[in-house]
């Protein structure tokens, strides 16, 4: 296989792909951006190709390991390599595997699959003369219910499999769901410019049941202007994250759901080890907040950004942190519980999700993309603010 090497998110990640064939392009990172990993969590990537996906969610997200499936053994070793070449070798890996076969991955183990499954049924449009281009783009070897069926085998109670589908398949998508035992919770539609139809549907399907799903505001790529929108551009790698960005350790846990509630991204598991700890805050430059002596040690030894609260009631660390990095800043909400940026809704996604006097009295809705639990500006956030403004 002829490969080439392309730089992306301005050098921050180097990818091998086929030189020709399938190769990567946008609907990787729109899926990469509606697929939010929770700090902590396992990560299965049906059919990864070239690993791209998993390359990106571990970029942006701090998860606790990656693994990836892949039907073509020359693709699943360019993965590897990938893997390894970017420093992900100790977390990611990348097996030559039929998914649709038992044995290829853990099954009920993973809180979250992704998959870019082929767009189009096998026997129409013409296919690719490409045998890896064809596969990627025609269910030669695995269909929408087979990735599916994949992803419900491999997921805990509760588990999440986000994937994309052309518009036109979406009903399809949706209807072969049950027979897996998933069902629906998070949808998003991607069109190409504001005045667009969608073209792309991303959908979470969660491995419980539920009611009838959330569905997010469009992505749009591009602005009238033809520049990437805002939310596009930052997971192009084409703006920054804002800063201050925070990594908690399980002494400081009040600590994140109130920096949250602020608009910070704070990071938070409970079931890290040190070693982890130090390894996501080097690697990502998230500042770990602790109150761990030892571990501060090893943070000032090792020259990793920490900080000591100095205190073990939240609202007196939200304070010192608050003065110690000059939070000034408004931003808006994060999930208490996900760390996710909330996104607005139509008011019409809340009739029959929220309590009736909730939906009579308000007028705006947002939803977590990771969760898809609705809110909206309640006397609790009334409350922090007041107390935000105490301190």
């Amino acid at each position: 296989m002829e490969k080439t090497l392309t730089t992306f998110l301005r050098g921050k990640i180097h990818v091998h792909q086929p030189a020709s064939g399938y190769r990567f392009n946008i609907d990787s990172v729109c899926l990469a951006s509606f697929s939010w990993v929770r700090a902590g969590e396992s990560v299965l990537d049906l059919g990864t190709g070239s690993g791209i996906l998993l390359l990106l969610l571990a970029h942006f997200h701090l998860p606790v390991s990656l693994l990836g499936v892949e039907l073509q053994p020359e693709l699943a070793e360019l993965a590897s390599r990938n893997f390894e070449e970017n420093g992900w070798s100790a977390l990611g890996r990348a097996v030559a595997a039929d998914f649709r076969k038992p044995g290829a991955f853990p099954e009920g183990a993973l809180e979250l699959a992704v998959c870019n499954p082929p767009y189009y049924e096998a026997g129409r449009g013409l296919p690719s003369p490409d045998d890896s281009r064809a596969m990627a783009r025609h269910s030669l070897s695995a269909g929408l219910a087979d990735v599916l069926s994949a992803g419900a085998r491999a997921l805990k109670a509760g588990g999440r499999l986000c994937l994309l589908c052309p518009a036109p398949r979406f009903s399809e998508l949706l209807a072969s769901a049950p027979a897996a035992g998933l069902n629906p919770h998070v949808v998003r539609w991607v069109r190409s410019s504001p005045a667009s139809e969608p073209h792309l549907a991303l959908v979470q399907f969660r491995k419980e049941a539920l009611q009838s799903p959330v569905t997010l505001l469009p992505l749009t790529l591009r602005e009238n202007s033809g520049d990437y929108s805002s939310e596009v551009a930052l997971w192009l790698g084409e703006r920054e994250p804002p800063e201050p960005r925070f990594l908690c350790d399980v002494m400081v846990g009040r600590l994140a759901r109130y920096l949250r509630l602020a608009g910070l991204d704070a990071a938070y598991t409970n079931r890290a080890e040190d070693e982890w700890l130090l390894a996501q805050a080097r690697r990502s430059g998230r500042v770990l907040i602790t109150r761990d002596r030892p571990l501060l040690a090893r943070c000032k030894k090792e020259r990793v950004r920490a900080f000591d609260p100095g205190s073990d009631v939240p609202r007196d660390q939200l304070a010192r942190v608050r003065e110690a990095f000059r939070m000034e800043a408004e931003h808006s909400p994060r999930c208490m519980d996900c760390d996710a940026p909330v996104l607005e809704v139509e008011r019409r996604e809340a009739l029959g999700k929220v309590p009736p006097y909730t939906y009579l009295t308000h007028e705006r809705f947002s939803a977590c993309p990771c969760c898809g639990k609705l809110t909206w500006e309640g006397s609790h956030l009334a409350r922090f603010q007041a107390m935000l403004k105490a301190l």
